[in-house]
C-alpha cells in the first residue's frame, strides 16, 4: 500500500512556495499526496480582492495531486475560529496521512503557526506513526526575526523547474525580483539551501517528528 502525505497550508500558494520541489519528488517514490488548504483562497486584506482558488486548482492539477481542498476559512482571520473546528474540518477528509507537511511555528503569519497547530492535533500518532515536516515560506519564515531551523533537506534539482512553472501560475502572487516570490528568489533559495546541505539545489524543512519508515 502506498504511503500518504497530506500537504496541510493555511493559504492556495503556500503548498507551491514550501513543497513545490517535494510534492513531485514523493509522487515519483510512488507517495499519494494530498493538498488541504485552509483558507478559501480568497484575500480581501490588501484594499482589493485576490481570488487565487482558480490558481489553486490549477496548480494541483499541474502537480498531478490526488486531491486539492479548500476548506474556507477567512483568509488572515484563522484566529476568529476555533482551532478544534478547523481541525475536524480536516479530520472530516478521511485522508489519514503518515506524513503530514505544514509551517512552522516561529513563522511571522499568524495563519501560518495556526496551521501548523491545526496539523500537530491532525497528526497525533494515536493509531500509527505521523510524521510532520514543517516548510519554510519565503518572506513570512525570515522575516520575522527568527531563523528557520533546517535540519532536513530535500534534494529538489530534478523538481526545480517544475516548481517554479507551478509559482508562476498564481498570476496575483508572482513578484519581481528581489522579492523571494520571484523566480530568480525561488533558485537562490533553492541553492542557499543546497549550499548548505552539499546539493546543487534543495527544500530546506524542520523536522517537528519524524519516523525512519517516512524519511529514510
Amino acid at each position: 500500500m502506498n504511503q500518504r502525505a497530506l500537504v496541510l497550508v493555511a493559504h492556495a500558494d503556500d503548498e507551491t512556495l514550501g513543497a513545490g520541489g517535494l510534492i513531485p519528488k514523493l509522487q515519483r517514490q510512488g507517495w499519494v499526496v494530498d493538498v488541504v488548504a485552509l483558507s478559501s483562497g480568497v484575500l480581501d486584506v490588501r484594499g482589493e480582492i485576490e481570488d487565487n482558488s482558480g490558481d489553486f486548482k490549477r496548480v494541483c492539477e499541474f502537480l498531478a495531486v490526488n486531491s486539492a481542498t479548500l476548506l474556507g476559512y477567512p483568509d488572515q482571520k484563522f484566529d476568529q475560529v476555533p482551532v478544534a473546528d478547523m481541525a475536524n474540518s480536516v479530520f472530516s477528509l478521511k485522508l489519514n496521512p503518515d506524513m503530514i507537511i505544514t509551517h512552522v511555528s516561529s513563522d511571522l503569519n499568524r495563519d501560518h503557526v495556526i496551521a501548523c497547530e491545526i496539523a500537530k492535533i491532525v497528526g497525533r500518532p494515536k493509531s500509527k506513526p505521523v510524521s510532520i515536516l514543517g516548510m519554510e515560506i519565503p518572506n513570512t519564515s525570515f522575516w520575522n526575526g527568527t531563523a528557520f531551523m533546517a535540519n532536513y533537506y530535500v534534494d529538489i534539482e530534478p523538481f526545480l523547474d517544475k516548481k517554479i512553472e507551478a509559482f508562476n501560475m498564481y498570476k496575483n502572487e508572482i513578484q519581481n525580483f528581489p522579492h523571494p516570490w520571484s523566480d530568480e528568489g525561488l533558485t537562490l533559495l533553492a541553492k542557499y539551501h543546497g549550499m548548505q546541505s552539499g546539493l546543487a539545489f534543495a527544500e530546506a524543512f524542520t523536522i517537528i517528528r519524524g519516523y525512519d519508515r517516512h524519511l529514510g
